[in-house]
């Protein structure tokens, strides 16, 4: 029967191309190599390797048999190391973009550090839209599953609602809204990054479009600062209901036109090929699949 350390030994004379460079790095004998890959022509009955005093070639046979021999040094090679990595403790430095604005995410990912305490995190808060890539990223959680490069990976860890909201001292101002219209005689604070600065897309849950040709007040580009106005009764915005739950809950904000837009938008986790990312990382994109973002 061929065992496979013995496959391993010839394949390692191919790559050397030389029996006492294989026989250095194998650390046996050149003679016990020669004897190895002599065994294996015997049992497979057919030539491996042309030999002449300055060099080795390959044989059709014996190309054929090395590419075989390299798919189970590669499979063997992943199978060691994914062994490894079961019975080894994630750790290091994990790199995430993600977006301001929750504690949501902060309590998530401080679940995430008191489970496994040999990692770090180092977080880029920021609405804009990040390149994974360029930005030396290991993770981005974002409100969208575009992908910039076919290499990357997304994956849903949650959902929240996008909604129309207000202060009610700003709101005393005006007569009761009853239509779309009404808000064409409100001032708008647009956050620039998502919503643009010349039009307002407004979407209900059952599916109708409504666009409004308006200037806005103020244009901002964190959702941080779009509450902030909103609050100081600047006007109305568009914002996502976790940014302001406990506004809502006090009554310092409120939601208007809740059936004119009600939008539900999923989050996800976006990533590189999961089969080349380290344990950590890993670890992590498994962890927020399994736990989700719960607003």
């Amino acid at each position: 029967m061929i065992s496979i350390d013995d496959m391993m030994v010839f394949t390692k004379v191919v790559e050397t191309q030389s029996f006492t460079k294989a026989a250095e790095q194998l650390c046996i004998g050149k003679a016990r190599v020669s004897q190895i890959v002599t065994k294996l022509e015997q049992a497979l009955n057919t030539r491996l390797l042309h030999r002449t005093t300055r060099s080795l070639s390959l044989t059709d046979s014996g190309e054929h048999y090395y590419k075989k021999c390299q798919m189970i040094q590669e499979l063997a090679t992943q199978a060691n190391n994914n062994a490894q990595k079961l019975n080894s403790e994630p750790s290091g430095l994990i790199r995430i973009s993600m977006p301001f604005g929750s504690p949501a995410y902060i309590n998530l990912l401080s679940q995430f550090l008191n489970k496994h305490p040999k990692i770090q995190l180092d977080i880029m808060e920021s609405d804009s839209y990040s390149n994974l890539i360029e930005s030396r990223c290991d993770i981005a959680i974002r409100a969208s599953s575009a992908l910039e490069d076919s290499s990357l990976y997304a994956t849903k860890i949650g959902q929240f609602n996008d909604i129309i909201c207000a202060s009610p001292e700003y709101l005393k101002r005006f007569d009761a809204l009853q239509s779309t219209q009404d808000l064409l005689k409100l001032d708008w604070v647009s956050h620039e990054i998502v919503h643009g600065d010349k039009q307002l897309v407004l979407k209900s849950s059952q599916g109708e479009v409504i666009k409004l040709s308006k200037k806005p007040k103020v244009q901002v580009r964190t959702t941080n600062s779009l509450k902030e106005f909103i609050k100081n009764h600047i006007g109305f915005g568009v914002v996502p209901d976790y940014a302001v739950k406990h506004e809502l809950a006090s009554g310092e904000l409120v939601r208007i036109l809740p059936t004119v837009h009600n939008v539900t938008i999923p989050l996800y986790a976006v990533y590189q090929n999961k089969a080349l990312m380290p344990l950590r990382t890993r670890t992590l994109i498994d962890f927020l699949k399994r736990e989700g973002l719960h607003f």
